[in-house]
């Protein structure tokens, strides 16, 4: 079986969808959703739904919020022993607004306040890893988690914009995927190759966009593409991001190549996009692979 471990936020969301409304106005409901949310916590929840075993390392509060978060991640079948829960510490949760013509979301995001990793508590199980996805919200947990893998040739997946401050982090990554909009804030909106290139530049040696119902580019040391993304109705976009990633690396764990994952990301986030909530809609592997074909026809 194959075995990935995530060191990131995992998270609690509040999902409502209504109709987009004015600022100060007033909307009706029609759906709410309360589940697991966060980075890592989604994308291993993928990685779970598609058959492989998931160990997750992150920082919770001792506080309500946790368990509701660590008790769904278990049910899952994610290992969370490594998970640290800090006393006077305070999860992290989002609020997130759905709009129920569109599919797109925006998230309100209250981050975990007085959360320290403790160094001194080990991830040993990173070892027996095929992959190891990470984002940079607990930066120290992370660069350490990602030397790790580094040491025993684990390829490092990331979720990660680069900046100065996680720029010894990138140094550790393989896979880099972001969002469209690391693109067009940097001023490679006419120019992805560039963007690409700017990802190499940091450390990675593949580089992924995602580019939303546009699809995505790839680069990587053999070769160079576009992804188109699978048309379906979208309902929710929340979690279409992390589930790429978990997606993404469960495929690189399975020895695939840079194109193939990347098909099979954007197929498992697309799946997940049919249905309200970040995880609800995450698919199997038969579905996804089932999926795949049914177009391909």
């Amino acid at each position: 079986m194959v075995r990935i471990c995530g060191v990131g936020v995992c998270c609690q969301d509040y999902i409502v969808s209504s109709p987009r409304v004015e600022w100060g106005d007033t909307a009706l409901v029609s759906s709410y959703h309360a589940q697991g949310g966060g980075l890592i916590g989604t994308a291993l929840v993928a990685c779970a739904r598609l058959g492989a075993s998931c160990d997750l390392f992150s920082l919770l509060g001792a506080d309500a919020i946790a368990d509701e978060i660590t008790a769904e991640l278990q049910r899952e079948g994610i290992d969370t022993s490594g998970v640290q829960k800090k006393p006077g510490g305070e999860s992290p949760f989002s609020f997130i607004h759905v709009d129920e013509a569109s599919g797109d979301r925006t998230i309100f995001h209250r981050p975990g306040s007085n959360l320290h990793w403790d160094s001194s508590l080990s991830m040993p199980r990173i070892a027996d890893s095929q992959t190891l996805i990470i984002d940079d919200i607990y930066p120290e947990m992370s660069l350490a988690a990602a030397r790790l893998a580094r040491a025993h040739h684990i390829p490092v997946v990331a979720d990660i914009i680069p900046a100065p401050q996680n720029h010894e982090l990138l140094r550790y990554i393989d896979v880099l995927i972001v969002p469209k909009h690391y693109a067009y804030q940097n001023g490679y909106a006419q120019n992805l190759d560039a963007a690409l290139d700017s990802i190499h530049a940091c450390g990675p040696t593949t580089a992924v966009i995602t580019l939303g119902s546009e699809g995505y580019v790839y680069s990587d040391p053999t070769s160079r593409g576009v992804g188109k993304a699978f048309k379906v109705d979208a309902v929710d976009t929340t979690g279409a991001g992390d589930s790429f990633h978990g997606a993404f690396a469960y495929g690189l764990a399975s020895g695939w190549d840079t194109a193939r994952c990347a098909e099979f990301a954007s197929a498992v986030a697309a799946i997940k996009c049919q249905k309200q909530g970040g995880r609800t809609g995450l698919p199997s592997l038969e579905q996804t692979l089932a999926f795949i074909e049914d177009r391909r026809v």
